[in-house]
């Protein structure tokens, strides 16, 4: 039962948060949470000593089908799990490190957003996974409407607004044709499994869920609101939706659509060749564009579309290198999306035409976000290559075409991110003070954690194999 307060602790904070019309603003909170949940993950995850990692018990009936609160901090969802705490404690340590006060409103729709993240790893009820689903996407929605750049705001949220509904009334549409049609005992995945893994026949249905979590990841040509909202977001809400809400799409893939469907897996050849059509696409946008944010939104999509073509590469060794990869890349883009915060707040960056030479006024920023970049496109000694290695050695196994689209979408990675930081960080000094900044003693340490899980998974990645394996 413990195991709920990663959920309610968030939410319940969060809930508090909201409608408090206290004037001063309370981050502290969020930080307290956050640090204190990441420590309660750890200590479920890495205990020595036998711990209950599973919640279950009965909710309520549809229809004469059972629902449950069923959570299991095992496998992949553990280790999301322990992603999701990672990162939204560093995203409260950095408001604090940067003075930055938002409205506790702000704060408290993030903790909420974050006790839903929990909630959809956690979840092993289909009625259960899609009421979390839904939890994180309302409180993004406003996030992005009152916060995000004036300008494009609208427009941007709009967009996600009508992908986000779309993939959730697909979805919702296949969980109400699985509970009025095909009648499990119950709405736990075991039972749901039990009514539709032997068959071939539910193709429709399979598209529905495949479809309404391509959406989230998101997977060409389903991507087109991905950009406009990390350009308009505010950071925090970058970092929620690069590092952990891609990731909803790619577990739901993992825990329900493999499981439900494995009868489908077996049929998509031709998908994988739109996503990797997707991955080279996205690399050459992101190698030609000027905006350092849509820079980073591309990659992301291209790296995203690599795991995605792993899982779907029928090897063991593709699998592992997807979860692997999963949270690899949620460490290493929460590390580019708050170096470019920094820089923007400081030195007033928008493109890579806007300032340069900045490694001579603050070298630490440059040695962090170069350090960043290069485990971007999976330097040895980082954790993106054991993931990315594994991959593209499991697609060379399985389709050689899609192994020669993955290396093309790795080789871009080295080109645009080689571009961004040299425009950057080196040449002549233009638009930047000519003193030498102070780098902030706490940025030292937040930049500092982030280095050394990328390293330290890079050298000794059996510690996260281990965890997924529990």
């Amino acid at each position: 039962m413990l195991l709920s307060l990663l959920i309610l602790l968030p939410l319940i904070a969060g809930l508090c948060l909201t409608v408090i019309k206290n004037e001063k603003p309370l981050g502290f909170v969020g930080t307290a949470v956050s640090i204190y949940s990441l420590v309660y993950s750890i200590f479920l995850l890495f205990a020595q000593t036998p711990v209950d990692t599973t919640v279950l018990f009965p909710w309520f009936e549809i229809g004469g089908i059972k629902t449950n609160i069923a959570l299991s901090l095992t496998g992949l969802g553990g280790t999301m799990v322990l992603l999701t705490n990672l990162v939204f404690a560093l995203l409260f340590l950095y408001f604090f490190s940067i003075k930055k006060e938002y409205s506790n409103t702000f704060y408290g729709l993030l903790l909420i957003a974050y006790g839903g993240l929990n909630g959809v790893f956690l979840a092993q009820d289909l009625v259960l996974f899609y009421f979390f689903w839904e939890i994180v996407l309302i409180p993004i929605y406003f996030l992005i409407g009152i916060w995000g750049s004036k300008k494009t705001r609208i427009s941007a949220n709009t967009t996600f607004f009508l992908y986000t509904i779309l993939g959730s009334m697909l979805m919702l549409g296949g969980i109400i044709y699985i509970g009025f049609q095909l009648k499990p005992e119950s709405f736990l995945l075991e039972d749901v499994m039990k009514v539709t893994a032997p068959f071939g026949n539910l193709q429709t249905l399979a598209w529905l869920f495949l479809l309404a979590f391509a959406i989230k990841i998101p997977l060409f040509p389903l991507h087109s609101w991905q950009p406009a909202v990390y350009k308009t977001s505010p950071t925090p809400v970058t970092v929620v939706l690069s590092a952990l809400m891609a990731k909803m799409g790619l577990f739901a893939v993992v825990n329900w659509y493999m499981n439900m469907f494995p009868f489908s897996c077996e049929m998509y050849d031709n998908l994988l060749y739109v996503v990797g059509f997707g991955l080279v696409y996205a690399s050459l946008i992101a190698l030609t564009s000027n905006n350092v944010k849509k820079i980073i939104a591309y990659s992301s999509i291209a790296h995203l579309a690599l795991i995605f073509m792993s899982l779907f590469a029928k090897s063991q060794m593709g699998i592992q290198g997807s979860y692997f990869q999963m949270f690899s890349h949620g460490i290493v883009v929460v590390g580019l999306w708050l170096s470019v915060d920094y820089m923007q707040r400081r030195y007033k960056l928008t493109d890579i035409k806007s300032i340069s030479g900045l490694a001579t006024v603050d070298p630490a920023i440059a040695v962090f976000f170069t350090f960043f970049g290069l485990a971007n496109v999976a330097l040895p000694l980082t954790s993106s290559f054991i993931g990315e290695f594994m991959m593209l050695n499991a697609l060379y196994s399985y389709n050689p075409i899609l192994c020669i689209i993955g290396c093309s979408g790795v080789i871009l990675s080295a080109a645009y991110t080689l571009r961004l930081s040299t425009a950057i960080l080196f040449g002549e000094r233009e638009n930047v003070s000519k003193k030498v900044r102070k780098f902030p003693t706490t940025l030292y340490l937040i930049f500092g954690i982030i280095s050394i899980i990328i390293l330290v998974l890079g050298i000794y990645p059996s510690i996260l194999f281990n965890l997924l394996e529990k």
